[in-house]
């Protein structure tokens, strides 16, 4: 944008909102605000003037203009407007173009597709690169044209917005109210956090004319003209233009007191009067705006200058006489068009033949100066591309632009196979990328048909291989195991299959029947792949081989031996491995960690994967938020927990981690009481799609969720039956239950079904024995002491959940050990214990718990012993966790989001989560107002505020 000349009229009343919220983003608090209009009501001109006038307050301000065609490019103009192309760039754009690239994500299946979240890791690194820029000092976004903005762009402008509350941040965005811009209307129709602001720009009243025509004519306006003018409807464009248009015909009379026109004029049409300066043009000049017309609002001056061939001191002169004559903005670096409508009437004028030509040079201009593939693609798609220039460029290209525009790459590489020559030696590259292209945009089934058909008449042994492996990728990717078992079969089977090949499709093999539950003959084709792999010297299907006899290990009997496996897997793994599949083994080996409740090293590997997993997004970001999530729960930080999950949901994506985020966040909600919200996680619908052999891990989330809630809701009969069922059934998934059996003990005796109470018990002890693990311990020994009545095993439980630490489990245990003692008799130990127990309970906001246990124990004459204050406070500094302190530390310091993330090792989004929670609590706007207060309570012999 250009910073606007002259007095805006009419428009005082907007200005001034933006002025006041300039002021208060000045002073901490954000704002997001949208300026709705028609074209030619004065929007542009709106955002001008407030970014200037925000400048000088001293506001960092960034400015951004769509352009009309860059839909089809994913984040293009939120790139744009972040100044990504800078150099050099500073270390957070290096990573946000890093992100953008894609790189990690080429050939994973569903990588580059919206609707598995994959867009979710570069608006992440761009949201971290806002936060940072805040954190140096207040900054204001100022965007224009947004009915034109890619969706990726507005997905990650509605994330920024929703966080423009915390950050001393300002978002100003202008668009049109059409009907292709839903999304854009969604996102400044709907309210954010209460600090959103709608200016709906509406046309200039009477009053307002008559000053804007006075303003461009120097004095008032006559009857005649003020007639005319009627009929602009009080668009301030189009009065401009008429204006304007009327003193190159010298058809405006000027009087003495007034001006006015010829009683024969009539009004023209917007566009005519838009178009009517090309009219004092000289020829050369117009062929030169045709040019640029064609290459777009966003051409350089570099780029035009080789289009047209014309030396560069020439090319400026004509330009100098484009933007005198109003038909070109001074906008630095790119060319921009004073208006569409004339880019709109120039582009109209040449024929369509020469259009595609031009933009067929454009694509070869480009190319040569080393553009970006998705500039040069642009045009490619625009005009008529010579088929050996095509797929020439392709060849070179194919990877990249798949990472950066999958959409793009797939068309021009659908229309490269159309125009090639099928028995030419590259045509079978194309067939490959097609199907990789389409394998990355989540077109899992027609990159699956792709790959099979191209395997079919397959020329080369060793492409073929390529292609199988997309078949068997696509076909595990979408939930179908089976066939990609059949095909890695298929492919062993294949006489031509070169030895290594073979080894890694049976270890491939390995993981699909791992995937459909066959857990015995899984393990037998890894300990086959494991044992050829080893002989081969291969590594990759070595690794994969024991990863699945790790997970294999795992779900039968958790244990330090499948810990080990999966740490050889790791140790093994090649350097070439994909990020994907390094960050799988990862993930993976914290799931170990724990359910062993190895906490140290889950930590540490969680702090390894942070930064992999924000750039390469897809199932991995989510994934990696459950983790970190079920760590957080299970040590009793239950606020960290729900963090953690709105982080993971944010990320949208895979169906198994979409439930069990939910049922990590069912279960809080179940213990607190909160028995509606539980429900609704449990019931919200899921996104589709997900990876078999992950949800085999975490089925036992929601189903213990669900059996939670039932026992709140005092359907104890339904909760015993649904996890008597589950812990019966075959799934492999379901083999992960001996986290359940304390719960199975207890509410088999409760239904007096000893037998399979004994049942249960026993199976804890052989979980126990298997893993030697604190927690298993903990369930054993709280099982048999449940069976037997023996408060000191219930105790011997409790030693063993508090040194894991589960302090969940331990109160329990300190319940049931105080229920037993009270039934002897020994009234005063027993209240002592269930002191300690409503302690825990009480610290981790668990109301139903601690309602249940003193339910239970008055039962048997105890009642607590003393009455302490609650700490579960909902609002002021004493409501916040320890990490909201420490985050709120931090912030003190004048720490960004992202440099709070590096210091505690978890996500950015986490930390957003955090600072929302601590405004939330303490009942303040700003960060500074945060800072402020963490400061007075630094300060020695300064009370606090008083919350």
């Amino acid at each position: 944008m250009t910073a606007f000349k002259g007095r805006l009229v009419g428009r005082a009343a907007e200005l001034a909102e933006l002025s006041r919220l300039a002021e208060s983003t000045l002073a901490g608090v954000g704002h997001a605000a949208f300026v709705v209009g028609e074209a030619g009501l004065g929007k542009t001109a709106v955002l001008e003037q407030a970014a200037a006038a925000a400048e000088r307050r001293g506001l960092r301000v960034l400015q951004g203009r769509v352009q009309e065609r860059s839909e089809a490019l994913p984040f293009a103009f939120i790139s744009s407007c972040l100044r990504l192309e800078e150099s050099p760039p500073d270390a957070w754009r290096a990573h946000v173009a890093e992100v953008l690239d894609g790189d990690a994500c080429y050939g994973v299946p569903g990588a580059k597709a919206e609707a598995t979240g994959a867009c979710a890791a570069t608006s992440e690194a761009m949201i971290g690169l806002v936060e940072d820029l805040c954190a140096q000092g207040p900054l204001a976004l100022f965007l224009d044209d947004l009915q034109w903005a890619d969706s990726a762009s507005v997905a990650m402008l509605h994330k920024l917005v929703c966080s423009v509350h915390r950050l001393p941040l300002l978002v100003v965005g202008a668009h049109r109210p059409v009907s292709g811009a839903a999304e854009v209307g969604h996102l400044s129709g709907s309210p954010i956090a209460g600090n959103r602001t709608l200016l709906e720009l509406a046309p200039l009243d009477t009053e307002a004319v008559a000053a804007l025509l006075a303003d461009l004519c120097d004095r008032p306006a006559g009857p005649r003209l003020r007639r005319m003018a009627e009929g602009a409807a009080g668009n301030p464009l189009y009065l401009t233009e008429l204006i304007a248009a009327l003193r190159r015909e010298q058809a405006i009379e000027t009087g003495e007191n007034t001006v006015d026109i010829a009683a024969a004029c009539t009004l023209p049409s917007l566009t005519t009067l838009v178009t009517h300066r090309l009219r004092y043009l000289r020829d050369d000049v117009l062929q030169v705006l045709r040019v640029a017309s064609v290459l777009g609002a966003g051409c350089t001056t570099a780029e035009l200058a080789a289009v047209v061939d014309l030396p560069l001191p020439d090319l400026l002169a004509v330009i100098a006489e484009a933007e005198a004559a109003g038909v070109l903005g001074d906008t630095g670096q790119q060319l921009r068009f004073r208006h569409e409508l004339i880019r709109h009437a120039l582009y109209d004028a040449v024929p369509g033949s020469v259009r595609a030509m031009l933009h067929m040079r454009a694509a070869q201009c480009l190319a040569e100066a080393g553009a970006a593939p998705e500039r040069v693609g642009e045009h490619l798609l625009s005009g008529l591309p010579s088929p050996d220039f095509l797929i020439t460029w392709l060849e070179g290209v194919a990877a990249r632009l798949t990472t950066r525009a999958p959409d793009m790459a797939l068309r021009l590489l659908t229309m490269a196979l159309e125009v090639g020559d099928p028995t030419d030696a590259g045509y079978a590259d194309l067939l490959l990328h097609h199907a990789l292209a389409q394998l990355s945009c989540g077109l899992l089934a027609e990159a699956e048909e792709s790959a099979r058909c191209a395997l079919a008449k397959a020329p080369d042994p060793g492409w073929g291989h390529l292609m199988r492996w997309i078949v068997i990728q696509a076909a595990f990717a979408r939930g179908m195991p089976d066939l990609a078992l059949a095909e890695a079969r298929a492919g062993c089977r294949s006489p031509d299959v070169p030895a290594i090949e073979a080894v890694r499709l049976q270890a491939f093999s390995a993981v699909c029947l791992f995937a459909l539950g066959d857990l015995t003959e899984a393990g037998v084709v890894a300990s086959r792949a494991r044992r050829a792999a080893y002989k081969a010297g291969d590594n990759q299907a070595l690794a994969d081989a024991l990863t699945v006899l790790a997970a294999k290990r795992f779900l039968e009997a958790p244990d330090a031996e499948a810990v080990e496996l999966a740490r050889q897997a790791f140790r093994i793994m090649p350097d070439t491995v994909h990020p994907a599949q390094w960050m799988g083994m990862q993930l993976a080996l914290v799931n170990y960690y724990i359910a062993l409740d190895l906490g140290h090293d889950a930590r540490r590997t969680l702090a390894a994967i942070r930064i992999p997993a924000e750039r390469t997004g897809g199932m991995f970001l989510p994934w990696y938020h459950l983790a970190c999530a079920l760590l957080a729960f299970h040590t009793g930080r239950w606020d960290d927990a729900l963090a953690e999950v709105a982080s993971g949901l944010a990320c949208g994506g895979q169906e198994a981690l979409s439930r069990a985020l939910r049922a990590v966040a069912a279960s809080i909600a179940v213990h607190r009481g909160r028995h509606p919200l539980a429900e609704a996680h449990l019931t919200a619908p899921l996104p589709e799609g997900g990876n078999p052999a992950v949800a085999a891990f975490y089925e036992y989330l929601p189903l213990r969720a669900g059996a939670l809630l039932d026992e709140a809701q005092d359907d104890v009969q339904h909760a015993y039956s649904r996890l008597a069922e589950a812990f019966g059934s075959g799934h492999p998934g379901r083999r992960n239950l001996g986290v359940l059996t304390p719960d199975l003990v207890r509410l088999a005796l409760a239904q007096g079904d000893l037998a399979d109470a004994q049942r249960y018990a026993a199976a804890a002890q052989q979980c126990a024995d298997h893993s030697g693990g604190l927690n298993q311990l903990g369930d054993a020994y709280r099982c048999q002491g449940l069976l037997s009545e023996d408060p000191d095993l219930l105790m011997e439980a409790v030693r063993c959940y508090r040194n894991a630490p589960r302090p969940l489990n331990a109160a329990h245990a300190l319940t049931d050990a105080a229920e037993l003692l009270a039934r002897s008799g020994q009234l005063a130990e027993a209240r002592v214990l269930l002191d300690q127990a409503l302690d825990t309970f009480t610290r981790m906001g668990a109301v139903w718990d601690a309602a249940q246990a003193t339910s239970r124990l008055r039962a048997v004459a105890v009642r607590r012993g003393s009455h302490r204050p609650r700490t579960g406070s909902h609002g002021g500094w004493e409501a916040l966790t320890h990490t909201e302190r420490v985050v709120a530390e931090h912030v003190a310091e004048g720490c960004s989001n992202p440099e709070i993330a590096s210091r505690l090792s978890i996500a950015r989004s986490t930390v957003s989560t955090h600072v929302s929670s601590i405004l939330r609590k303490l009942a303040m706007t700003s960060r500074v107002e945060v800072a402020a207060e963490v400061t007075r309570r630094q300060k020695p012999g300064v009370p606090p505020r008083q919350d």
